[in-house]
């Protein structure tokens, strides 16, 4: 996110470093190029999902080059790509994305446009953060042709969530900024069916409890 090198690079592969040490796979950034664009891939049974994570908050020298660490880059033609590259040998892609204007309640247009970009381009679930207050939970329909039959086209449904609020954050000034959701996603034939919202809020020492 964008405070990821306030500490400088040193910090970074720190973060990097502790969080592969507790089995807690990070996305978006790298100790090297490959490893900050990548897709992260995660096996559940047969079910293959393809995880990305991308900022447009930050100047593009901190990215991750060949040689050293960083941010994934950001650049949407290359990001569609890959997108679509995942989704020939995965079930199901999500892009994590952490964009729009802090405190904001809906989505801005870039938001929405990056959004329906990256799901027309084979993206699941896109995921958004960096407002620190909830926005809205959408659907978009993609038409796809059907295999075999170019001629005809049947509706995909992609799912977006543009901004899931604070989860573990300490600003108490505000009930949107003590709010946040979690995303209860159902799949069934390897396909995203609904995603369900689930609210939670932050209690006096800031930890998330799911509303009653």
């Amino acid at each position: 996110n964008n405070h990821i090198f306030d500490y400088g690079r040193d910090a970074l592969e720190d973060t990097i470093t502790l969080l592969s040490a507790n089995r807690i796979v990070p996305i978006g950034a790298g100790m090297n190029y490959a490893e900050a664009n990548d897709p992260k891939i995660f096996a559940l049974g047969s079910l293959r999902l393809a995880v990305f994570g991308f900022t447009n908050l930050m100047p593009r020298s901190l990215e991750a080059t060949a040689s050293h660490s960083g941010l994934s880059q950001f650049e949407s033609e290359l990001i569609k790509q890959r997108i679509g590259e995942s989704k020939k040998e995965n079930d199901i892609v999500i892009v994590s994305m952490h964009w729009g204007e802090e405190y904001q309640t809906y989505a801005n247009t870039v938001q929405k446009q990056l959004a329906h970009e990256f799901i027309n381009a084979g993206a699941d679930l896109v995921i958004g953060h960096h407002p620190h207050v909830v926005e809205e939970v959408a659907t978009y329909e993609v038409g796809e042709p059907r295999p075999g039959d170019t001629g005809r086209e049947h509706t995909r449904t992609g799912y977006i969530a543009y901004s899931l609020g604070n989860f573990v954050f300490d600003q108490g000034f505000s009930d949107e900024t003590r709010e946040g959701l979690m995303l209860k996603v159902e799949v069934s034939n390897k396909k995203i069916t609904n995603v369900e919202k689930v609210p939670i809020r932050m209690n006096a020492t800031f930890q998330p409890e799911v509303v009653q």
